[in-house]
């Protein structure tokens, strides 16, 4: 069963100041090859991403798993908003967490459970669409 958003105590988000590693210049995310490195892809949020939005994926995201690492809290966390999948990971241990539009490997049980949340936000069809460009199902979950 999924570890899912609802935290004991509210999570932060952290844009993180000067960052802007991860900020698209349009209205949908994407994802870009790092300059010089076409295998290290990075995930840019659309522009009209608000800080509401970014703390209501925070704290309404599934937890991924730690791997061999026994911690009090999810290392990343896992969201959809309009079909696209975010990642977030801890900046300190926990109580807050960065995010971006995520391309790589997933479990199939947690692409599962992110369904799940684009069926009832009405966006499966955007979500299939995002896993089949950006998503590769690889290992068990949890």
């Amino acid at each position: 069963m999924p570890i899912q958003s609802e935290p004991a105590v509210a999570r932060r988000y952290d844009k993180g100041d000067r960052r802007y590693k991860h900020v698209g210049k349009g209205p949908a995310p994407e994802i870009e090859f790092e300059q010089g490195n076409p295998r290290v892809r990075i995930g840019k949020c659309p522009s009209t991403l608000t800080a509401e939005d970014c703390y209501r994926l925070i704290n309404e995201a599934i937890a991924g798993r730690n791997g061999d690492r026994e911690l009090d809290f999810p290392k990343k966390l896992y969201a959809v908003h309009k079909g696209a999948i975010y990642e977030g990971q801890t900046t300190d241990r926990g109580s807050s967490y960065h995010g971006y539009p995520y391309h790589g490997k997933l479990p199939g049980r947690l692409i599962e459970a992110l369904r799940e949340i684009a069926v009832n936000e009405g966006c499966e069809q955007e979500f299939d669409s995002w896993v089949k460009l950006h998503i590769e199902v690889h290992g068990k979950w949890p």
